[in-house]
């Protein structure tokens, strides 16, 4: 008797209502995830494509391809001292990373392989990267223009006559996409920006390719 004075025994009646709570908690988690409401914002990434093997062809890492194909080359650094893996199209190939990015800064660094190539930075991809917006860095460095596309349908959004002056040398570039505005900068300069108020794409994947170019320290990082 007296340790059962002591004891805290629990009822049956307590113990069906543990388990009656349990079953409430769950049930909507299991509904978040099975009707998608609940979605996990996808961390930073980062690829310099070191890991890979020189000769190495899309798809690796987590990337996906979309048209074409890429590999993986060995180029010398800028410095011409070391030998530096970077990521090349195959015939204007594109490759892209299929996460839900919704706010964040994408930057990459891009070479291209003569002054006429006109190399592309994708994001904001959907429906397999078969939807999204693209930067097309002009050959000749003549600008940048902001462009949205949604299968073969494709609308110039805005542009920039100046550029900075790349050449065939390394250069980077950033995308910063919040909300439905979008700023492009070459160098740490601001070349566009512009605001989409007609049926913005609000999140997505991001790709690189549609133009010959050495590919390399590709970045994305989520913004608040």
């Amino acid at each position: 008797m007296l340790l059962r004075q002591y004891i805290n025994v629990p009822r049956l009646g307590e113990i069906m209502n543990l388990k009656e709570l349990t079953v409430i908690l769950i049930i909507p988690i299991v509904y978040l995830g099975v009707c998608g409401c609940f979605e996990i914002v996808p961390k930073s990434f980062y690829d310099n494509f070191s890991s890979y093997n020189v000769g190495d062809k899309a798809p690796f890492g987590e990337w996906k391809v979309k048209e074409g194909g890429f590999k993986i080359e060995a180029i010398l650094s800028e410095d011409k001292k070391t030998l530096n893996k970077v990521a090349v199209p195959i015939n204007n190939g594109i490759i892209y990373i299929d996460k839900n990015y919704t706010d964040f800064k994408f930057i990459v660094d891009i070479k291209r392989l003569e002054e006429s190539d006109s190399p592309k930075i994708y994001f904001r991809l959907i429906n397999n990267a078969n939807a999204g917006y693209y930067i097309d860095i002009e050959g000749f460095d003549r600008g940048y223009v902001l462009y949205k596309f949604n299968g073969t349908k494709v609308e110039k959004l805005a542009e920039s006559y100046d550029a900075a002056p790349a050449g065939t040398d390394f250069y980077r570039y950033e995308v910063v996409a919040k909300d439905n505005k979008i700023i492009f900068l070459a160098g740490g300069q601001k070349y566009i920006e512009y605001t989409d108020n007609n049926t913005p794409i609000l999140k997505g994947g991001i790709g690189i390719g549609g133009g010959r170019a050495y590919y390399d320290n590709v970045r994305v990082e989520p913004i608040e």
